[in-house]
C-alpha cells in the first residue's frame, strides 16, 4: 500500500540519484540488479519531474548506502530523504454519469422556457412576426388620425373663416402636429412599460436558471 503513494521530489532526493548517478559511471558496473534503476532514476531527475514514488525512494536509499555515500544533511535512509517532502495527492475527475440524451433533452427544455418567459406562452416562434406587424399598423393608424385630424380642423377652419385661405391650414397643421405629440408620449409610455415587463421576465428566468442548476 506505501508503495502506491506519491511523493513531492525534493533537493535531497534529487542530490542522493546525482551523487549516485556519478559514482555509477565511475564504477565497472552499478550494483547488481540495479543497472535500469539507476538509468531510470537519472532520467528522472533530468526531466526535473515534481514527484516520486515511495518505491523509487526505497531504491535510492538502498542504492546510496550499498554505494556507501555520504552526504552531510543524511546517510541515505528513507525517512531521511523524505524529510521536508510531503505526500502529493492526485485529484480524480468527477465523472458526469448522468445520460448524455437526458443532460441534451434538459438544455433544449430550458431554452423552450427561457424563450416563454421572455415572449410569453406559445408566442417564441412567431413573436419577431407579430412584432414588426404591430410596428407597422401603429404607425399606419398613426398616419390615418394625422391625416383625419388636418382635414378634420382644416374643414371646420373653412367653415368658420370662409374669406381666409391661412387659417385653416394652421388649424390643420395644429391638429396635425397636436395627434403626433399625443402618439408620441403614448408610444414612449408603452415602450417603457415593455422595457419594464421585459426586466421582470429577465429576472425571473435567472432565478429559474440559478434553480435548475442547483437542482442538477
Amino acid at each position: 500500500m506505501a508503495d502506491d503513494l506519491t511523493f513531492l521530489l525534493t533537493e535531497r532526493m534529487r542530490s542522493a540519484v546525482k551523487a549516485i548517478v556519478t559514482r555509477v559511471a565511475s564504477l565497472p558496473h552499478a550494483p547488481a540488479g540495479k543497472e535500469d534503476m539507476v538509468k531510470r532514476l537519472g532520467a528522472k531527475i533530468k526531466r526535473d519531474d515534481d514527484v516520486i514514488s515511495f518505491s523509487d525512494v526505497r531504491e535510492i536509499s538502498e542504492i546510496f548506502r550499498k554505494l556507501k555515500l555520504e552526504a552531510k544533511e543524511h546517510h541515505g535512509y528513507v525517512h531521511e530523504l523524505l524529510q521536508g517532502s510531503q505526500v502529493h495527492f492526485v485529484e480524480e475527475e468527477k465523472k458526469d454519469d448522468r445520460d448524455p440524451e437526458f443532460i441534451r433533452w434538459l438544455e433544449k427544455m430550458q431554452i423552450k422556457a427561457d424563450r416563454e418567459l421572455i415572449f410569453g406562452p406559445k408566442r417564441e416562434k412567431d413573436a419577431g412576426a407579430k412584432s414588426v406587424t404591430m410596428e407597422l399598423g401603429l404607425g399606419l393608424n398613426i398616419i390615418l388620425l394625422m391625416l383625419s385630424s388636418f382635414f378634420v380642423l382644416y374643414t371646420g377652419g373653412q367653415q368658420a373663416f370662409p374669406d381666409s385661405k391661412v387659417i385653416p391650414v394652421l388649424m390643420g397643421a395644429a391638429g396635425l402636429v397636436g395627434i403626433l405629440v399625443i402618439e408620441t408620449i403614448l408610444i414612449i409610455a408603452r415602450d417603457e412599460r415593455e422595457e419594464l415587463r421585459r426586466k421582470k421576465r429577465l429576472v425571473k428566468m435567472d432565478g429559474t436558471k440559478k434553480n435548475r442548476k442547483k437542482d442538477l
